[in-house]
């Protein structure tokens, strides 16, 4: 079964518009005067086969959703172990703001990103990033990266 989700993850954009659409088609109907009417009524096995590939395609979306949410949860897991406890003690200080630059740099990201992603000044992210290397006992972001 994990093999076929592999397959069908690469077009699961694909699956919930095509479950829509079939069950859609299956009770689709046209009005004509005063007169509503299904249109596949004179066929009730074709309507219940699309509906049913429908529900089908729409699980299958479903079970590609469940799969990557695990990968990602034991992915997220996997980096939290990561984290040497020396350095954990010392993050503790930081506060909410400092942690949030903390973790784009971190990320790799530059002043210039990190401004705008947490719109603040230079000079306030300057003042965050001192006082993120005071608390954590480095003076530069290549100490910082490999702490």
């Amino acid at each position: 079964m994990n093999k076929l989700i592999d397959i069908f993850s690469k077009y699961q954009a694909y699956f919930l518009g095509l479950a829509i659409f079939l069950c859609l088609s299956a009770v689709s109907f046209t009005a004509t005067g005063e007169d509503i009417t299904l249109v596949l009524q004179d066929f009730p096995v074709i309507m219940m086969f699309l509906v049913t590939l429908g529900i089908f395609l729409g699980f299958i979306y479903i079970s590609i959703d469940k799969k990557k949410i695990k990968e990602l949860s034991k992915e997220i897991a996997g980096h939290s172990n990561d984290i040497n406890i020396e350095g954990n003690d010392l993050l503790k200080e930081l506060t909410t703001r400092q942690t949030e630059v903390y973790d784009l740099i971190m990320e790799g990201k530059s002043n210039k990103e990190i401004m705008s992603l947490l719109f603040i000044e230079q000079s306030t992210l300057k003042s965050h990033i001192n006082q993120i290397y005071k608390k954590l006992e480095v003076s530069n972001r290549r100490e910082l990266k490999s702490k």
